[in-house]
């Protein structure tokens, strides 16, 4: 019995192992194949589930061109909208040096921005590269609070010596990986904002871009701050497969409705305007030749003061960039008052170090048999020890509201000039210029108790400075200041003019990964002394009361949430920006905005 089970054994682990053998190889040709399936299945996949965001073509800034002086520029990006006390264009504008914004009260009401005693010469905006103009029922004047910041990525401000040029640039998405906002905020008179944006790119180069911003608030009664209500709507589609070539159709739709007030007029309108580019380019770094075309209109409808108005514009252009050099040339046409217009655009960098030039010059033909020409020339040296100057000349001898058919041409040449000293704890600049006489026509519509501005009939010198000093890690104290050198001073354009804030910014709290978390508050104060603010509508001169009002503004950021507050005339300051009309005191606003991916 024990030699049959030992057989018997060993002829059972003989089949085992014979039959083993067997499954053995059946199991490893089974195993390679199905590892070649698999691997066939994994890369077929991953082809068709790539989600790594890819990085395309965009269409290019329209901004100022070219290298340009040290302090001749100012940037703002999207932080400098949300971490700041800004809630318009005109807030935005309120940093640059010398200007004045005439608030008829709270959001929502009139706020013209006036520079340089040139009324509508003053401010010039252009939104991706085409001249956003006044139209409807204030044909003259631009209100920079009524263009809506929401679809905007950059704001780019070129400062002349009695000018601003105004670079608005709308959002670009990059990715192919989705970008998306929420904003919801509140505030006292049962002020509203709610905010919402969804941007797009697929890997074709085809983009789909999304804005809509409602406002709203029930105003103040018996003040000029009257109920206001807006709704503002962008839609951008473009298609871009290689930084070569592109195209892309932007409208913006806003429509807005002020209520009648005992200071001001009911004001109900809607505006649209459409752009649509072209570009083709020889190269993929942005040097090159590049030829781009624009056509863009404009139509303001259901103003129960004015008739429907609407125009179109045209615009063709070529230019070369190098790496130390920029030159443009390019013709445009615009409304029956403004038929065509020739402009050029140079800036360089030549070999002798620290030196910058730029330069921009413009033809245009005007109805009535009207011409007129500007030029404008800038330039800069960087010197050692931080030190830098820069200087602009201007000269023009045109029209400051072609839509006028009474409007003259006046000649004018405007100069500037400053200092300037950048370190990593300071920057500080202090500039004098001077400005030719000039005559400002009319007043921004919606300032009811002015009627016009008085003209400048002297040469008018002015100094002016403005810089930031970290006093501590985290704290810093900037501002600007104005002085116009004329006994009396230019209409809203007082003597003694300035801007201080105190600002505390940090990311101290490093229990969030990366840094994400981040708070930043601001003390501001603009204040300035007595002048004149023009002529009512019966002649007489009205007196600009020296005013003080103050800001305090709180904004913590953690990853792509920011919450903010702000309060207008923190200081409870008396008397209001443009005499006959009312500024709340203690206005306070507040909200949360959320920006993600995907």
């Amino acid at each position: 019995m024990t030699r049959g089970l030992c057989c018997a054994a060993a002829l059972l682990a003989f089949a085992a192992g014979a039959a083993a053998q067997v499954d053995t190889t059946a199991r490893r040709d089974t195993t390679a194949r199905d590892s070649i399936a698999r691997r066939d299945s994994i890369r077929r996949d991953s082809i068709a589930a790539d989600t790594v965001p890819r990085y395309l073509p965009v269409l290019a800034e329209q901004i100022a061109p070219g290298p340009r002086p040290r302090g001749t520029r100012y940037t703002f990006t999207v932080d400098s909208f949300t971490l700041s006390n800004v809630q318009t264009l005109s807030d935005l504008l309120a940093h640059i040096p010398g200007v004045y914004v005439a608030r008829g009260g709270i959001y929502g009401a009139a706020e013209p921005v006036l520079f340089g005693s040139r009324g509508p010469a003053g401010l010039e905006v252009y939104w991706d590269g085409v001249p956003y103009l006044p139209l409807g029922r204030d044909s003259l004047y631009l209100d920079p609070a009524r263009i809506s910041l929401a679809p905007l990525e950059r704001v780019d401000v070129i400062i002349l010596p009695a000018s601003l040029r105004v670079y608005l640039v709308t959002a670009r998405q990059r990715s192919t990986a989705t970008a998306s906002q929420i904003g919801v905020a509140s505030g006292e008179v049962r002020t509203a904002n709610y905010r919402g944006a969804y941007l797009r790119r697929w890997r074709s180069g085809v983009g789909l871009s999304l804005v809509a911003d409602y406002n709203n608030n029930e105003g103040i009664g018996t003040t000029s701050s009257t109920p206001f209500n807006a709704v503002d709507l962008w839609f951008k589609g473009e298609y871009v497969p290689s930084p070569h070539l592109g195209a892309s159709y932007q409208l913006l739709s806003s429509s807005w409705h002020r209520a009648a007030g005992s200071a001001t007029a009911d004001w109900h309108t809607q505006r649209r305007d459409g752009i649509l580019r072209l570009f083709a380019a020889t190269r993929e770094d942005g040097l090159g030749y590049r030829a781009e075309a624009a056509f863009a209109t404009t139509s303001v409808t259901n103003d129960t003061a004015v008739l429907d108005r609407s125009l179109s514009q045209g615009m063709l252009k070529l230019s070369g960039d190098w790496p130390r050099a920029h030159v443009d040339v390019g013709v445009r046409t615009l409304d029956e008052a403004r038929p065509w217009q020739l402009e050029a655009t140079a800036a360089w960098a030549p070999p002798l170090p620290g030196l910058t030039l730029a330069a921009d010059a413009r033809r245009a033909t005007y109805s009535r048999g009207r011409n007129g020409e500007r030029a404008h020339l800038a330039a800069g040296l960087t010197l050692p020890a931080g030190l830098s100057l820069h200087g602009d000349l201007a000269w023009a001898r045109d029209l400051q509201a072609p839509v006028d058919t009474a409007d003259t041409v006046q000649r004018t040449l405007d100069l500037s000039g400053a200092v300037r000293w950048d370190r990593d704890w300071i920057t500080l600049e202090v500039g004098e210029g001077s400005r030719d006489p000039f005559a400002p026509i009319g007043f921004p519509v919606g300032i009811s108790p002015l009627d016009s501005t008085r003209p400048s009939t002297v040469r008018t010198p002015y100094v002016t400075a403005h810089g930031t000093v970290r006093l501590l890690p985290g704290l810093e104290l900037g501002g600007w200041y104005l002085n116009p050198l004329v006994v009396g001073g230019t209409d809203f354009e007082p003597p003694y003019h300035s801007r201080l804030s105190l600002t505390f910014y940090s990311k101290f709290w490093r229990v969030y990964r990366s840094g994400i978390f981040a708070l930043r508050g601001e003390l501001a104060l603009e204040s300035w002394s007595h002048g004149t603010a023009g002529l009512d509508s019966a002649g007489a001169l009205v007196a600009l009361p020296g005013r003080s009002f103050g800001e305090v503004n709180i904004e913590i950021r953690i990853a792509g949430v920011t919450i903010f507050w702000i309060q207008r005339n923190a200081t409870l300051g008396m008397g209001s920006y443009v005499p006959g009309l009312d500024y709340p005191r203690h206005f306070q606003f507040y909200g949360v905005r959320w920006r993600f991916t995907n």
